[in-house]
């Protein structure tokens, strides 16, 4: 079956890396069998950090570089995802990434940053991608739902940013559903915040519920497009591009 969900894209796999700077030493201090037969080992471990400074130069550098390349991408439970619209900017953020490592390594003495980043393209009709984003997108959903009936609405509002977040690597229909749905959880939090204090926490949770028709609709219209995808005994339960080395 032809199924549309996401937008054409990358899996990103990325990795960073610090070398060198810093030293373990572990010295065994206890070793013993208690009477269920449990082993139970008790050591002591001293960190040595040969320069302070560069370290902690190299540890901001690395967050730096990952948040660049980050930033481009759409965190899921699958790792990251990247648009096929955003090419460009995630070839500039790799190359981006690696030039802030360059600059450090270049300086340093004992501390060495390394960036490693596998990509591979996924088609719109990846069935089993499809499965598994239609099912995280389900989930945050009912999170938004649970955080109304909970009056919770830091919940609401978390749920609804990576809701948001993940919307931008489906397709327009899909897209809207979800936006739909974002937008009523967040008018739904606004009328907690509102009318909390004056009616109640029941009152008010009672009013909110009413307003989540298109997270209901947006729940419904996944689960039905999970449930229509047929995927084959032994297939891996995640997208399974081929990767290319950058």
């Amino acid at each position: 079956m032809s199924t549309t969900l996401l937008k054409p894209g990358f899996l990103v796999s990325l990795k960073t890396t610090i070398q060198g700077g810093v030293s373990y030493q572990r010295v065994d201090k206890a070793h013993e069998h208690d009477e269920a037969g449990v082993d139970i080992v008790q050591w002591e471990t001293t960190r040595k950090i040969e320069d302070l400074a560069e370290y902690k130069n190299a540890t901001k550098t690395r967050s730096a570089a990952s948040a660049l390349i980050r930033s481009v991408c759409v965190h899921t439970a699958f790792g990251l995802l990247c648009s096929e619209a955003n090419e460009a900017k995630l070839d500039e953020a790799i190359a981006g990434a690696q030039a802030l490592a360059d600059a450090h390594n270049g300086g340093a003495h004992s501390t060495l940053i390394r960036i490693y980043v596998l990509r591979g393209r996924i088609a719109s009709t990846d069935e089993e991608a499809v499965r598994g984003l239609s099912s995280e997108v389900r989930g945050l959903l009912e999170e938004m739902q649970d955080g109304i009936r909970r009056v919770d609405v830091s919940a609401v509002r978390e749920a609804a940013s990576r809701a948001k977040k993940l919307g931008q690597i489906l397709d327009a229909e899909q897209a809207a559903k979800v936006s739909a749905a974002v937008e009523s959880a967040r008018a739904a939090a606004r009328e907690i915040v509102r009318r909390i204090d004056t009616d109640g926490a029941e009152a008010v949770r009672a009013v909110a519920e009413a307003m989540t028709g298109p997270i209901e609709r947006a729940r419904f219209a996944f689960l039905e497009l999970e449930e229509s995808i047929v995927v084959q005994p032994g297939a891996a339960h995640a997208p399974r591009p081929e990767l290319e080395v950058q």
